[in-house]
Protein backbone atom coordinates (compact mmCIF):
# COMPACT_ATOMS: atom_id res chain seq x y z
CA UNK A 1 0.00 0.00 0.00
CA UNK A 2 1.39 3.53 -1.32
CA UNK A 3 -0.48 5.50 2.14
CA UNK A 4 -0.87 4.36 5.55
CA UNK A 5 -3.73 2.57 6.67
CA UNK A 6 -4.17 5.20 9.93
CA UNK A 7 -5.12 7.73 6.92
CA UNK A 8 -8.88 6.78 6.94
CA UNK A 9 -9.04 6.51 10.76
CA UNK A 10 -9.37 10.74 10.52
CA UNK A 11 -13.30 10.16 12.29
CA UNK A 12 -11.37 8.91 15.97
CA UNK A 13 -9.37 11.88 15.65
CA UNK A 14 -9.71 14.20 18.81
CA UNK A 15 -13.03 12.12 20.37
CA UNK A 16 -13.32 12.16 24.27
CA UNK A 17 -15.90 9.96 25.95
CA UNK A 18 -16.84 9.17 29.73
CA UNK A 19 -17.77 5.65 30.77
CA UNK A 20 -19.28 4.88 33.77
CA UNK A 21 -18.42 1.43 35.27
CA UNK A 22 -19.55 0.61 38.59
CA UNK A 23 -18.79 3.43 41.00
CA UNK A 24 -15.50 4.44 38.56
CA UNK A 25 -15.45 6.74 36.83
CA UNK A 26 -13.41 7.06 33.17
CA UNK A 27 -12.17 9.49 30.91
CA UNK A 28 -11.28 8.47 27.14
CA UNK A 29 -9.64 10.49 24.68
CA UNK A 30 -8.82 9.51 20.91
CA UNK A 31 -6.37 10.93 18.90
CA UNK A 32 -4.93 9.76 14.90
CA UNK A 33 -1.49 10.56 13.68
CA UNK A 34 0.20 9.54 10.48
CA UNK A 35 2.24 6.66 12.46
CA UNK A 36 -0.38 5.18 15.33
CA UNK A 37 -3.97 5.52 16.73
CA UNK A 38 -3.75 6.28 20.73
CA UNK A 39 -6.09 6.82 23.23
CA UNK A 40 -5.80 7.36 26.94
CA UNK A 41 -7.82 6.70 29.76
CA UNK A 42 -7.85 8.38 32.98
CA UNK A 43 -9.74 7.71 36.02
CA UNK A 44 -11.42 10.08 38.35
CA UNK A 45 -10.50 10.55 41.62
CA UNK A 46 -7.72 11.79 43.92
CA UNK A 47 -4.66 9.89 42.32
CA UNK A 48 -4.84 11.33 38.68
CA UNK A 49 -3.92 8.17 36.94
CA UNK A 50 -3.83 7.98 33.30
CA UNK A 51 -3.21 4.75 31.45
CA UNK A 52 -2.59 4.70 27.80
CA UNK A 53 -2.89 2.85 24.49
CA UNK A 54 -2.09 2.40 20.37
CA UNK A 55 -2.44 0.39 17.32
CA UNK A 56 0.31 1.06 14.95
CA UNK A 57 -0.58 0.20 11.24
CA UNK A 58 0.69 -3.50 11.62
CA UNK A 59 -2.29 -3.88 14.46
CA UNK A 60 -4.78 -2.59 11.88
CA UNK A 61 -3.90 -4.63 9.07
CA UNK A 62 -3.30 -7.46 11.31
CA UNK A 63 -6.98 -7.11 11.86
CA UNK A 64 -8.69 -6.63 8.68
CA UNK A 65 -6.14 -7.97 6.50
CA UNK A 66 -3.42 -6.84 4.86
CA UNK A 67 -4.87 -6.25 1.48
CA UNK A 68 -7.81 -4.58 2.70
CA UNK A 69 -8.88 -1.44 0.25
CA UNK A 70 -9.22 2.48 1.71
CA UNK A 71 -13.38 1.45 1.73
CA UNK A 72 -13.15 -1.51 4.00
CA UNK A 73 -10.45 0.26 6.62
CA UNK A 74 -12.65 3.44 6.16
CA UNK A 75 -15.78 1.61 7.10
CA UNK A 76 -13.74 -0.12 10.03
CA UNK A 77 -12.90 2.92 11.37
CA UNK A 78 -16.42 4.23 11.68
CA UNK A 79 -17.29 1.04 13.19
CA UNK A 80 -14.87 1.78 16.08
CA UNK A 81 -15.63 5.60 16.11
CA UNK A 82 -19.79 5.02 16.04
CA UNK A 83 -19.17 2.66 19.53
CA UNK A 84 -16.97 5.26 21.00
CA UNK A 85 -19.26 7.96 20.35
CA UNK A 86 -22.30 5.82 21.56
CA UNK A 87 -20.39 4.77 24.82
CA UNK A 88 -20.13 1.47 23.96
CA UNK A 89 -16.89 0.24 25.47
CA UNK A 90 -15.43 -0.60 29.21
CA UNK A 91 -12.24 -1.22 30.76
CA UNK A 92 -11.30 -5.09 31.11
CA UNK A 93 -9.59 -6.58 33.34
CA UNK A 94 -10.25 -3.31 35.91
CA UNK A 95 -8.15 -3.46 38.95
CA UNK A 96 -6.34 -0.89 41.09
CA UNK A 97 -3.52 -2.50 41.42
CA UNK A 98 -0.06 -1.18 39.97
CA UNK A 99 1.25 -2.88 36.60
CA UNK A 100 -1.99 -4.61 36.11
CA UNK A 101 -2.49 -6.29 32.51
CA UNK A 102 -6.11 -4.00 31.59
CA UNK A 103 -7.24 -3.30 28.34
CA UNK A 104 -9.91 -1.04 26.53
CA UNK A 105 -12.50 -2.85 25.40
CA UNK A 106 -14.73 -1.01 22.71
CA UNK A 107 -17.64 -2.35 21.40
CA UNK A 108 -18.46 -5.28 23.73
CA UNK A 109 -21.58 -6.68 22.30
CA UNK A 110 -20.17 -7.09 19.04
CA UNK A 111 -19.31 -10.02 17.18
CA UNK A 112 -15.72 -9.27 17.04
CA UNK A 113 -14.88 -6.88 20.42
CA UNK A 114 -11.67 -4.76 19.53
CA UNK A 115 -9.12 -4.48 22.27
CA UNK A 116 -6.32 -2.11 22.96
CA UNK A 117 -4.25 -2.62 25.92
CA UNK A 118 -3.20 -0.54 28.21
CA UNK A 119 -0.39 0.34 30.18
CA UNK A 120 0.47 2.72 32.81
CA UNK A 121 1.75 6.76 32.36
CA UNK A 122 4.29 7.63 35.08
CA UNK A 123 3.21 10.34 37.27
CA UNK A 124 5.28 12.87 34.98
CA UNK A 125 3.86 11.24 32.24
CA UNK A 126 0.19 11.57 33.57
CA UNK A 127 1.34 15.39 34.42
CA UNK A 128 2.43 16.31 31.46
CA UNK A 129 -0.60 14.83 29.32
CA UNK A 130 -3.30 16.78 31.10
CA UNK A 131 -1.08 20.03 30.80
CA UNK A 132 -1.57 19.25 27.16
CA UNK A 133 -5.00 18.75 27.29
CA UNK A 134 -5.70 22.26 29.65
CA UNK A 135 -3.19 23.81 26.45
CA UNK A 136 -5.82 22.60 23.83
CA UNK A 137 -8.84 24.09 25.92
CA UNK A 138 -7.23 26.90 26.69
CA UNK A 139 -6.31 27.74 22.65
CA UNK A 140 -10.56 26.81 21.63
CA UNK A 141 -11.87 28.98 24.37
CA UNK A 142 -9.92 31.86 23.13
CA UNK A 143 -12.85 32.30 20.28
CA UNK A 144 -15.66 32.26 22.82
CA UNK A 145 -14.05 35.27 24.94
CA UNK A 146 -11.77 32.67 27.01
CA UNK A 147 -14.57 31.42 28.98
CA UNK A 148 -13.83 27.65 29.92
CA UNK A 149 -17.63 26.60 28.84
CA UNK A 150 -20.17 28.33 26.21
CA UNK A 151 -22.00 30.39 28.00
CA UNK A 152 -26.08 30.90 27.54
CA UNK A 153 -25.67 33.53 25.36
CA UNK A 154 -23.95 31.55 23.02
CA UNK A 155 -26.32 28.97 22.68
CA UNK A 156 -29.07 31.75 22.32
CA UNK A 157 -27.32 33.18 19.38
CA UNK A 158 -27.10 29.59 17.81
CA UNK A 159 -30.91 28.69 18.49
CA UNK A 160 -31.85 32.21 16.71
CA UNK A 161 -29.45 31.82 13.49
CA UNK A 162 -30.28 27.88 13.31
CA UNK A 163 -34.05 28.60 13.33
CA UNK A 164 -35.43 30.09 10.12
CA UNK A 165 -37.96 32.58 10.18
CA UNK A 166 -41.68 31.70 9.46
CA UNK A 167 -42.37 35.28 7.54
CA UNK A 168 -40.18 36.71 5.40
CA UNK A 169 -39.94 40.66 5.74
CA UNK A 170 -39.95 43.45 3.49
CA UNK A 171 -38.00 46.68 4.46
CA UNK A 172 -39.08 49.94 3.40
CA UNK A 173 -38.25 53.49 4.09
CA UNK A 174 -39.26 54.89 7.02
CA UNK A 175 -42.19 58.12 6.12
CA UNK A 176 -40.98 60.35 8.47
CA UNK A 177 -39.29 63.47 6.96
CA UNK A 178 -35.52 64.00 7.72
CA UNK A 179 -34.78 60.06 8.51
CA UNK A 180 -33.28 57.30 5.98
CA UNK A 181 -33.17 54.76 8.32
CA UNK A 182 -35.27 51.53 7.27
CA UNK A 183 -37.29 49.25 9.09
CA UNK A 184 -38.74 45.34 8.45
CA UNK A 185 -41.99 45.17 7.84
CA UNK A 186 -43.66 41.16 8.29
CA UNK A 187 -45.41 40.04 5.23
CA UNK A 188 -48.72 39.27 5.66
CA UNK A 189 -51.23 37.12 3.59
CA UNK A 190 -53.86 38.47 2.21
CA UNK A 191 -57.13 36.62 1.67
CA UNK A 192 -58.69 37.15 -1.36
CA UNK A 193 -62.80 36.53 -1.79
CA UNK A 194 -64.17 34.27 -4.30
CA UNK A 195 -65.16 35.66 -7.29
CA UNK A 196 -67.44 32.69 -8.30
CA UNK A 197 -69.73 33.97 -5.67
CA UNK A 198 -69.96 37.36 -6.40
CA UNK A 199 -72.91 39.68 -6.03
CA UNK A 200 -74.50 42.72 -7.68
CA UNK A 201 -73.47 44.85 -5.12
CA UNK A 202 -70.02 44.04 -5.99
CA UNK A 203 -68.30 46.70 -8.57
CA UNK A 204 -67.84 44.87 -12.12
CA UNK A 205 -64.15 44.82 -13.80
CA UNK A 206 -64.59 47.66 -15.86
CA UNK A 207 -65.63 50.22 -12.51
CA UNK A 208 -62.41 48.24 -10.92
CA UNK A 209 -60.73 49.25 -14.43
CA UNK A 210 -61.41 52.59 -14.47
CA UNK A 211 -63.50 51.74 -17.79
CA UNK A 212 -66.74 53.45 -17.99
CA UNK A 213 -70.43 51.15 -18.36
CA UNK A 214 -72.24 51.35 -20.88
CA UNK A 215 -75.49 53.98 -20.87
CA UNK A 216 -78.97 52.05 -21.39
CA UNK A 217 -80.88 53.88 -23.27
CA UNK A 218 -84.28 54.29 -21.31
CA UNK A 219 -87.55 54.05 -23.41
CA UNK A 220 -90.31 56.00 -22.04
CA UNK A 221 -93.71 54.13 -21.47
CA UNK A 222 -95.79 53.60 -24.16
CA UNK A 223 -99.49 54.84 -23.15
CA UNK A 224 -102.37 54.00 -25.18
CA UNK A 225 -104.76 56.46 -26.39
CA UNK A 226 -108.27 55.77 -27.69
CA UNK A 227 -110.08 58.13 -29.75
CA UNK A 228 -113.66 58.49 -29.11
CA UNK A 229 -115.84 57.71 -32.08
CA UNK A 230 -118.90 59.34 -33.02
CA UNK A 231 -121.71 58.02 -31.08
CA UNK A 232 -119.40 55.80 -28.96
CA UNK A 233 -120.84 54.89 -25.91
CA UNK A 234 -118.92 56.40 -22.80
CA UNK A 235 -118.18 53.44 -20.97
CA UNK A 236 -117.40 51.50 -23.75
CA UNK A 237 -116.02 53.44 -26.64
CA UNK A 238 -115.74 50.35 -28.69
CA UNK A 239 -119.84 49.85 -28.61
CA UNK A 240 -122.31 52.48 -30.07
CA UNK A 241 -123.93 54.51 -27.36
CA UNK A 242 -127.58 53.85 -26.82
CA UNK A 243 -130.21 56.17 -28.09
CA UNK A 244 -132.74 57.26 -25.23
CA UNK A 245 -136.55 57.98 -26.52
CA UNK A 246 -137.31 61.01 -24.08
CA UNK A 247 -139.88 60.98 -21.88
CA UNK A 248 -143.00 63.11 -22.18
CA UNK A 249 -144.97 63.68 -19.14
CA UNK A 250 -148.67 64.32 -19.27
CA UNK A 251 -149.64 67.63 -18.46
CA UNK A 252 -151.92 68.10 -15.89
CA UNK A 253 -154.31 70.50 -17.74
CA UNK A 254 -155.35 67.45 -19.53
Amino acid sequence: MSSSALNQFSCLDELIQVIYQNAERFVVMSNVSYEKWCVHVGISGAEGRWWHGAWTEADVLQIVGSKSSDKILESFAEKLADAFVQGEMYVGNWSTEKGANINLTIGPTSKRPMQIPLTEMSTKEAASHATEIFLDIALQAQSRKCRLHPSSMDYSAFSLSSVPLVAETKIRSDSVPGTSHARPIAATTVAFPDTSKATESQPSDRVKKGTPAPSRKLTPATTTVLKSRKGASLANPNKKARKYKEIEFASDEE
